[in-house]
Formats: structure tokens, C-alpha cells, sequence
């Protein structure tokens, strides 16, 4: 029974698509000047590193950033501002299991590093992070100027 080639065109197109997408979401970022400053493109990333899961909540007083960091040592996380950019970086160590018993690996293990955009309005100088149960809470304080305010209306 003949195949169609009708299906073969289809999803030749699509990978096509995808591929040359793919390839300028990368010449994107690895353009240089991207990074602000007219500094070139991060080309020290690790293939092996992994980032942490993130929550953001935005409440009228604070930014507040919950990262999954169970299994490491909150001593070892680096926490740091360059810009509006909060920066999270770490290790999460294996442990001392011996590899030739290895069946099975699901759980992330070595460096990661995460970055999150944030509003002009956090007050950076105010921040506090706390480390409970494998969570990281990072709570950002808002300037007084971006706080919501009510006006009240007077009476003619």
C-alpha cells in the first residue's frame, strides 16, 4: 500500500518551522550588546545546571519569591542585585551514593542559577530571605511611592 506524501510535506513544514525558530531565538540571544552595557552574550552556561522551581506573588506592600531549594544548604545559596535582576545561585550536591549502583536518576543535582526580572519599585535595601522546609522565601519590599494610596474626596 503506497504512503501519502501528502503527510510527509506537512511535517517536513513543521519541523522546518520549528528548526529556523529555534535558531533565531538563539542568534537572539547570543547577540551582542544584549546584555545591557554593550556587553557580550553569557557563554559560560553549564549544559548540566538546572534552575529552581519559582512562585512570585506581588501584594500591594511586597514582591514575595518562594524558591524550591530542597536539598541545599541555604549557607551556600548566593543571592544578588544587578539592576532589577535578582539573581539565585548554588549547588546542590549528590550526596555520597556510589554511581556503579545507580538505577535510576529523576532528582537534579550540581550548580544552578536563576534569574528573575523585577519592578523598578522594589526597595532592594529592605529585602530579607528566610530558608524553611526546603523553601527559600525572599520577601521584597515595595518603595512607599509605588504602594497603592487612596485619595479622599471632599465634600463641595
Amino acid at each position: 500500500m503506497a504512503r501519502s506524501s501528502h503527510w510527509g510535506r506537512e511535517a517536513s513544514g513543521a519541523f522546518q518551522f520549528f528548526q529556523n525558530e529555534l535558531n533565531r531565538l538563539l542568534e537572539d540571544y547570543l547577540q551582542q550588546g544584549r546584555f545591557g552595557g554593550g556587553e557580550p552574550a553569557p557563554t559560560n552556561i553549564d549544559p548540566t545546571s538546572w534552575s529552581p522551581a519559582i512562585d512570585v506573588y506581588d501584594t500591594p506592600e511586597e514582591l514575595i519569591v518562594l524558591v524550591e531549594i530542597a536539598g541545599v544548604d541555604p549557607a551556600g545559596i548566593e543571592l544578588a542585585v544587578t539592576g532589577n535582576v535578582l539573581s539565585l545561585r548554588g549547588v546542590k550536591d549528590a550526596g555520597n551514593l556510589p554511581e556503579p549502583c545507580l538505577q535510576v536518576r529523576e532528582r537534579r543535582f550540581g550548580p544552578f542559577h536563576r534569574q528573575i526580572s523585577l519592578p523598578n519599585e522594589v526597595d532592594f535595601d529592605k529585602a530579607q530571605a528566610d530558608a524553611n522546609l526546603g523553601v527559600l522565601k525572599i520577601r521584597l519590599p515595595k518603595r512607599s511611592a509605588a504602594k497603592p494610596r487612596t485619595i479622599p474626596i471632599r465634600p463641595n
